[in-house]
């Protein structure tokens, strides 16, 4: 008699059957991430939120490969095309650099990018007792200094303007564009050069607490021009991160309900802000007539719509040659890369680094620029 057919096993159809439906979701939800961004969250609100799920989805869909192609499954095709077409966005995030590039001396400069939370408070700065933040500038090495959030105060025991300036008296020409000031302080954009400074201004956008500032800098025969940036915040203050903190160490369903509404209203109405001030800029960009080096705080995530919008045309830095998530915002639970680098194609960068130096909230960026 011969062997009646081995019927299927029920349990493993059914297993099956929910795991290829888990893994067609994790991908759906994968290409919305990495893609979503492409518009704009003032058109589209629901753009602002996708991107920041997107490196734990790649993960999920990653296990997914490896899962289906152990069991010698066709299924793994399925999570490692979506992978594939979000190798841009992977980039953006996480690169992976395997050789580490020389520093070469000729026609080499280094830029260093720097939200200072204001110097440290405005601490004040003198020998006994110097401010961190100006001495890290001052050990840096660099050849143009971008600052975010540098600003003085009109209090002879706090951090005066005259005292940043003499302090950084290796930087012979420098550019301050005032964002917001009171009889007390200031917050400014400040860009501090090796090099001439030909020309400067700021960049017209509706911000009170917010700017672009640009500076021509002349560098051997070639002019550079600086873009220097804080756009606008999420606005996140310490309760909302406490209530992230929450969601960390107890994440019950209710909690994280709560929370993510409370959380996604603020971080829509801020990318909804910020789509303008990157839509401004990038048009300044089109505009500019030398190589770019665009740098600053953000305050947005790599692949969100105010990146995209800024970097179309440029190079990321940290892309190039950097390794890993890059973090540059370091406050409590929220670890972001939110400050960057970039620059015109004709420049090459290599050595960009991130210095986790705790003087601010946010971890200054450097890199290297060979001129061509």
């Amino acid at each position: 008699m011969k062997n009646a057919p081995k019927r299927p096993n029920i349990f493993r159809v059914l297993r099956d059957s929910v795991l290829i439906l888990m893994n067609l979701a994790v991908v759906i939800l994968l290409l919305l991430s990495a893609k979503m961004s492409v518009l704009s969250p003032e058109r589209s609100v629901l753009s602002s939120y996708p991107n920041y799920a997107f490196l734990p989805l790649a993960f999920i869909n990653l296990f997914f490969v490896f899962y289906w192609a152990l069991r010698k499954s066709v299924w793994f095709l399925m999570s490692l095309l979506s992978l594939l077409l979000c190798l841009p966005e992977q980039k953006a995030w996480f690169p992976v650099k395997l050789i580490k590039e020389q520093k070469k001396e000729d026609k080499t400069i280094k830029v260093l990018t720097y939200n200072t939370m204001q110097f440290s408070s405005y601490r004040s700065h003198v020998k006994q007792d110097p401010n961190p933040v100006i001495r890290y500038l001052q050990e840096s090495e660099a050849d143009v200094l971008c600052l975010q959030e540098a600003g003085y105060s009109f209090d002879k025991q706090l951090l005066e303007k005259t005292t940043v300036i003499t302090a950084l008296k290796d930087y012979p020409y420098h550019s301050l564009e005032i964002i917001q000031s009171n009889k007390y302080r200031t917050s400014n954009l400040w860009i501090f050069s090796k090099y001439p400074i030909l020309k400067s201004g700021r960049l017209a956008y509706k911000s009170r607490s917010n700017a672009s500032h640009y500076c021509d800098i002349k560098i051997g025969q070639d002019t550079l021009r600086f873009i220097n940036n804080h756009l606008e915040s999420n606005k996140l203050t310490k309760e909302d991160m406490a209530l992230y903190k929450i969601i960390v160490e107890n994440p019950d369903r209710d909690n994280i309900s709560q929370v993510a509404e409370k959380l996604g209203r603020k971080l829509g109405q801020a990318a909804r802000l910020r789509a303008p001030q990157a839509e401004t800029i990038a048009g300044f960009i089109r505009e500019t007539p030398y190589k770019l080096v665009v740098c600053g705080d953000f305050n947005d995530i790599p692949a969100s719509y105010t990146y995209r919008c800024i970097k179309k045309g440029l190079r990321d830095a940290w892309s190039q040659n950097g390794r890993g998530l890059g973090i540059t915002f370091h406050e409590k639970f929220y670890l972001f890369r939110i400050d960057y680098i970039l620059h015109s194609p004709e420049l090459r960068s290599y050595g960009t680094k991130v210095d986790h130096v705790r003087y601010s909230d946010h971890y200054p960026v450097w890199t290297y620029l060979e001129l061509p």
